[in-house]
This record gives C-alpha cells, sequence and structure tokens, in this order.
C-alpha cells in the first residue's frame, strides 16, 4: 500500500506545498479554503490519469486495499489543508473576532472537501478519468472565480463575516463530523464502485 500512496501523492504534496506559499499572506486564509476546491479535485484527477489499473490487477493487491489507500489519501489531504488554515489563521489574528470567523470558514469549507473527495474517486473509478475531466475542470473554474470574488478581500462581506464569527460552537463541530459521517458513507461503496465498472483500467 505504501508504493500505491507515494506513487498517487506527488500532486497532492505538490498542491499543498503552492497553497502553503500563498497562505502566508495575512488576509489570505478565505481564498485559500476555496483554492482546495481547485487543489483535491486536481490532485485526484491528475494523479488517477496517470495510473495503470490493469498494471494494479496483475499485483497481489486488493480492489478494496487500493480504494481505501487513495480514499485515506484524500481524506489526509483535506485534514492537512484543514489544519494548515487553522493554524495560519491563530498565527496571524490571535485568539479574535477575525480568528473564529475564519476559523468557522474553514470549518464549513472542511465539512465540503471531504465528500468531495470521495465523489471525485468515486466519479473516476466509475467512468474513467478522460469522462471526468471536463466535469472536475468544470467545478475548479467555478471555485476559482468564486475564491476571486469572495476570497482575496481579507474577510467575506460584512454580514458573512459577521455571521461566521457568531457561529455557535456546536455547528461548527458538527459539520466536518457530517462532512466525515458522508466520506466514510461513500467510501464503503468504493471498492463495489471499483470493481463493477472497467472504465477506469483504461489508459488516459
Amino acid at each position: 500500500m505504501s508504493a500505491i500512496i507515494r506513487r498517487s501523492s506527488f500532486f497532492f504534496i505538490t498542491h499543498f506545498l503552492t497553497l502553503f506559499m500563498f497562505s502566508w499572506r495575512r488576509g489570505a486564509t478565505a481564498f485559500c479554503a476555496l483554492l482546495v476546491f481547485i487543489w483535491l479535485p486536481s490532485s485526484v484527477l491528475w494523479s488517477e490519469r496517470g495510473e495503470s489499473y490493469a498494471f494494479l490487477r496483475l499485483l497481489p493487491v486488493r480492489d478494496r486495499d487500493v480504494a481505501r489507500a487513495k480514499l485515506g489519501l484524500g481524506l489526509g489531504a483535506a485534514a492537512a489543508y484543514w489544519a494548515w488554515l487553522t493554524l495560519v489563521s491563530l498565527i496571524h489574528w490571535g485568539v479574535s473576532r477575525e480568528f473564529f470567523a475564519l476559523f468557522s470558514l474553514v470549518n464549513l469549507a472542511a465539512s465540503v472537501w471531504m465528500p468531495l473527495v470521495a465523489l471525485c474517486y468515486l466519479g473516476v473509478w466509475r467512468i474513467g478519468a478522460r469522462a471526468m475531466t471536463f466535469p472536475l475542470l468544470t467545478l475548479m473554474v467555478i471555485a476559482f472565480f468564486a475564491a476571486l470574488g469572495f476570497g482575496l478581500s481579507y474577510f467575506p462581506p460584512r454580514r458573512v463575516y459577521s455571521g461566521l464569527a457568531a457561529a455557535p460552537w456546536p455547528l461548527q463541530i458538527l459539520l466536518p463530523l457530517a462532512g466525515l459521517g458522508l466520506f466514510l458513507l461513500l467510501a464503503r461503496k468504493a471498492p463495489r464502485v471499483k470493481w463493477n465498472n472497467d472504465e477506469h483500467l483504461q489508459m488516459p
């Protein structure tokens, strides 16, 4: 499994390092949180386009193990983005109203990142990486313009910022947990989807 993770992790690591450089700018957290909606699907897509499942079929590795390794990598990437953006927000703003607003935004985004990773993998394994390229590129373009329009300022619009800063703690805990629960539910379907569909065996 470690070989599969090493083979698939190149784009995840590269994209994380790119966001790492962006996030040092004070006030860029909102932009970076939306940028993750580009980096995660992109990491899945390009790592899967370079994968040879026909070769993996020759190895003594079960589809269940491959699916778990790749989904675990995606979940780990989402957790790394959450942890880093939370930390850099705390470094920049301390324990303040600004930090709590950005922390709420990162929690809200993370509750979507996790099931998004699972959906990207399921889509690739069901219809193939080539067929999923256009839908995922469309999602990335939408996320890019959303990041430009919503996230480049220091904070979201005042009304949104006030609501994020005042978000109750139970909600901030429950939303990521709900995202994790949805991820795990989708992950249970992954080995069956992978086994029942052959398009992902085609080299892109």
